[in-house]
């Protein structure tokens, strides 16, 4: 039927030449375009309005951010964005006022940076120093050019010494930030909502470049940016795809430039993503664990050893990305674990804050469950360092067996554990305590425990069964308003009014001792009552139950079955290129690729919507010659496919190569062979067409 149709048209000469045309667009459509339907196929559809009309820079100030410096009792960073008209960046200050600002000082921009976007506009980055401050002093502040500003933010500088305060942490946001992330920013800001810092672990974003998802990385935080002081660490999505981190990172975040500085290309790889800053009594220190081979990993072991041999400070709380121990897909990060593990106990650091496992874990040595003081626990109790990872993004992986997992097989326990839940935490740093409390973006508490800490350093971490309900992030702080004067009321003395308020309540409870009478009889019942909560009470002596069930899911075997991987050849040259190809894993899902027996991160590809991949990746130039394994994982599915490698010695040829290109056609190499097939095809018919009109002109 359609060949007898398209033999009409083609004896047809008007019908010919229609189709002539129609079959050109379509031929030329199909060779363009057919590489990408494969990725259409997975049902992607564009964003109903464009990301460049949501977010293109104008004159006015956006993505307003607060970072600190090293000396937040007198210093601030603040940084934002506009389009190119802006020529006259700058801060207008103020002390905090109940009504309109009448009075400011002006600080002008000292950097900025200019880049154009993705998106086919180009933005211009700007940061001002406030500088001269008076330490636990609330300001009002704005940005913009002397024209055209920004709304007045709030901020308090921090305390010269330390002081109680609250802080929040958020792990990877990553994916659909504004639409999921922002509930776990949100739910954390109610809880704190005047916390003076959050420290973000890593992978804030999906990809390095897009000027979309940072543009809904500021949108799901909203104001809060701009109110507190933001720390953050790197994570390898800010090197994807790299293969340098991203050029976001200087432009937008101002932060400490103290960190390793051995050579000058040691400092320019960590300047401002590996620093320390000192606020209120706590020391916090930002790792990138994405940069960890040869010289970069020796420089900040010993830059971190030194920075928390030198802390002057009680408190510290190290943050990095790439985590000590793995919850999820067994992963194992040896290369840092062997690291900076025994710096972190050592230094008998306080806190270690992690993400990149997209699921939930807490917990420590077991040898810091040994020797604990008298009436202490080891079921709730224990010293040393606490480990955490957490997720904030709606990315979710699959953790490990419970019982045979990457804390336990390198002596930890895992006390706590969640998987497919939004987290965030507050964290109440007091004189002698660190309260944390772990929980899902509905504000329900998973997980809480309880650091105190001498002055002299003996200290105890303990399980907590229940959380609290505020922190010295609860309230706002203190304005340093006079106090305001007593009333004078013409006719009446001054200390009066004060003192017959207090009789009124008085006279009141005359009226209320005759319903006494009745009430007491049923205060009898009341009295059994109580019986019961006494026995409730124990229950939350076991708060590591409840963490225990959702651990059981992750034993189920994945669904996936991946196919046999492909490699681009048998053997390897250590410094050498080898691709690879595989299929059946989950649509979309993130894939770590890992060389063993000793694991070494090759990368992180993603699996396109039909579930297959391509990736090609330099074998580190330090890989001993021999026989290895390479090793494919879906970190949402857990399924794997694997193939055997030889590594060969530096400047081997590659054996047993392969052309993979022939060996995994994808639809859209398919639809675009035959569109380049149809194309020539109609060519031909045109050229007939011609010859033979030419023949009976």
């Amino acid at each position: 039927m359609i060949g007898s149709v398209f033999q009409r048209a083609v004896n047809s000469p008007k019908k010919r030449a229609t189709l002539l045309a129609g079959g050109l667009v379509a031929a030329l459509a199909l060779a363009t375009v057919g590489g990408g339907i494969a990725n259409a196929a997975g049902g992607l559809a564009p964003p109903p309005v464009r990301p460049a009309t949501v977010h293109v820079a104008s004159a006015v100030p956006d993505r307003v951010i607060l970072t600190p410096s090293t000396t937040p009792a007198s210093t601030q960073n603040v940084s934002w964005r506009t389009s190119l008209d802006v020529v006259a960046p700058q801060v207008q200050l103020a002390p905090v006022t109940d009504g309109p600002i009448t009075a400011t000082t002006t600080t002008a921009a000292v950097s900025t940076t200019e880049f154009a976007t993705d998106l086919g506009y180009t933005i211009k980055y700007h940061t001002a120093t406030l500088t001269g401050l008076t330490e636990s002093t609330s300001y009002v502040y704005r940005v913009g050019d002397g024209d055209t500003w920004s709304e007045w933010f709030e901020f308090e500088t921090a305390s010269a010494g330390a002081e109680p305060f609250s802080f929040l942490v958020q792990g990877d946001a990553q994916n659909d930030v504004k639409s999921y992330a922002s509930r776990a920013f949100r739910a954390a800001f109610e809880a704190r909502p005047y916390a003076k810092a959050v420290v973000h672990l890593g992978d804030l974003i999906d990809t390095d470049i897009s000027d979309a998802e940072w543009g809904e990385w500021f949108s799901a935080a909203g104001y809060q940016n701009a109110y507190m002081n933001v720390m953050a660490t790197p994570g390898n999505h800010e090197y994807y795809p790299g293969p340098t981190l991203t050029k976001y990172w200087a432009a937008q975040f101002e932060f400490p430039k103290n960190g390793p500085a051995d050579t000058p290309a040691i400092e320019a790889q960590f300047s401002e993503n590996t620093y320390f800053t000192d606020y209120q009594g706590v020391r916090f220190i930002s790792l990138n664990a994405s940069q960890i081979n040869g010289a970069d990993l020796t420089a900040q072991t010993s830059w971190l050893d030194r920075v928390l041999e030198e802390n002057p400070n009680k408190w510290a709380v190290v943050s990095f990305h790439q985590p000590v121990f793995s919850v999820t897909s067994g992963r194992d990060n040896k290369t840092i674990r062997d690291a900076w593990l025994p710096v972190f106990e050592k230094h008998n650091v306080d806190l270690v804050l992690q993400g990149h496992d997209h699921a939930y874990g807490r917990g420590n040595l077991f040898a810091n469950e040994q020797n604990l003081p008298e009436g202490a626990n080891p079921a709730t109790s224990q010293t040393g360092p606490v480990y955490m990872v957490t997720v904030a993004g709606p990315k979710m992986y699959v953790p490990d067996d419970p019982k045979n997992n990457n804390w336990i097989n390198n002596g930890a326990n895992l006390r706590s554990m969640n998987r497919d839940t939004q987290m965030f935490q507050t964290v109440d740093v007091t004189a002698d305590e660190i309260h944390v409390e772990s929980r899902d973006v509905t504000g329900a508490l998973f997980d809480a425990f309880t650091i105190t800490k001498t002055d002299d350093g003996a200290k105890l971490v303990t399980d907590d069964a229940e959380g609290r309900p505020s922190g010295p992030g609860s309230t706002r702080p203190s304005t340093g308003s006079p106090e305001l004067p007593t009333p004078v009321i013409p006719g009446v003395k001054p200390t009066e009014p004060p003192v017959k308020p207090t009789e009124p309540p008085v006279k009141p409870t005359e009226p209320p001792v005759k319903p006494t009478e009745p009430p007491v009889k049923p205060t009898e019942p009341p009295v059994t009552p109580t019986d019961p909560p006494v026995t409730p009470s124990t229950p939350p002596v076991t708060p590591t139950d409840p963490p225990v069930t959702p651990t059981d899911p992750p034993v189920t075997p994945p669904t996936e079955q991946p196919g046999p991987l492909e490699l681009s050849a048998t053997g390897v040259a250590a410094g050498g290129m080898l691709s690879m190809t595989g299929t059946g894993f989950r649509a979309n899902e993130d894939l770590e690729v890992t060389l063993h027996s000793d694991p070494i991160i090759l990368g992180y590809p993603t699996a396109t919507a039909d579930g297959s991949f391509a990736f090609t990746v330099r074998i580190p130039a330090g890989v001993p010659a021999g026989e290895h394994t390479v090793i494919v994982r879906g970190l949402e599915s857990g399924a794997t496919a694997e193939a055997s490698i030889t590594v060969l010695p530096l400047g081997s040829p590659s054996t047993g190569v392969r052309d993979l290109a022939s060996t995994g056609v994808t639809v859209g190499t398919t639809l675009a062979v035959a569109g380049g097939a149809l194309f020539v095809g109609l060519l031909a018919l045109a050229f007939t067409r011609r010859r033979r009109t030419g023949a009976t002109a």
